[in-house]
């Protein structure tokens, strides 16, 4: 058996450079209005936020097998049992992922950016149907299907051309603030962070938007200190200065 980014990457860059999801567990319905970054440009029609992205790299994280299809797509095997335990220490909930799926399967994703020559346009998840494949089911005795999930050409064009990105997602999907979660993973596609750290107020703005301020800047940094203990265990670090500094993740 193979999990923990033996199969896939976590993420990718440029899924938290450009806006993909927004900053919130709570999204709102977007209907495709452009969203512009230093790194490119992105516009969603359909509901993102960051409860998809959980679900998105917790898929990838548990991903025990990848098959190439003949029409370009990839399609994982999935135990469901894990995605839930990697998604919350109370097994999450069946009910509320076939939500999430469900959005993630009608959102639409434009992607523009000098990185690559050609425009992504597509959706993360194309869909997921039960597996031949069966584990046994400790409550029941009886067996469970694994799932097979079918990649969306959007997230398959981002694993196969953006930079990879491999850690583990449940210390993100454990943060109580989208917010939080959203600048954890921006944080995540930088290596090294600038001298000095990151002002928080620049990375609330690259999550959720130049034009962010007044109360709405005030939430995002009272959020962000509401979840400092969840962020240290990622490595990232918050100053009394209202800086945010990338170190050592916590073991």
């Amino acid at each position: 058996m193979t999990i923990g980014n033996k199969v896939t990457p976590t993420s990718t860059a440029l899924q938290a450079r450009v806006m993909i999801y927004q900053p919130t567990q709570r999204p709102r319905e977007r209907k495709g209005q452009w969203m512009d970054t230093c790194f490119g440009r992105c516009r969603v029609t359909g509901r993102l936020g960051q409860r998809h992205a959980d679900l998105v790299e917790s898929m990838l994280y548990v991903a025990e097998r990848k098959r190439d299809v003949s029409d370009g797509g990839v399609e994982l095997l999935v135990d469901p049992a894990k995605l839930r335990r990697t998604m919350s220490d109370h097994q999450y909930s069946l009910t509320q992922i076939e939500k999430l799926l469900a959005e993630l399967r009608a959102a639409t994703i434009n992607i523009e950016t000098p990185q690559f020559d050609f425009p992504i346009i597509g959706g993360l998840i194309d869909h997921v149907i039960p597996s031949p494949m069966t584990r046994l089911d400790p409550l029941t005795r009886g067996e469970r299907n694994l799932w097979r999930v079918r990649l969306g050409v959007a997230l398959v064009m981002l694993l196969e051309h953006d930079l990879s990105l491999h850690y583990q997602p449940a210390p993100i999907t454990r943060l109580k603030h989208g917010i939080s979660q959203a600048v954890a993973r921006h944080v995540l596609t930088h290596k090294h962070a600038p001298a000095g750290g990151w002002h928080m107020d620049t990375l609330i703005r690259a999550v959720c938007g130049d034009d962010v301020a007044g109360q709405a800047m005030r939430d995002g940094r009272r959020r962000l200190r509401l979840d400092a203990t969840g962020l240290a265990t990622l490595g990232i670090e918050i100053t009394d200065e209202n800086r945010v500094t990338r170190g050592t993740a916590a073991r």
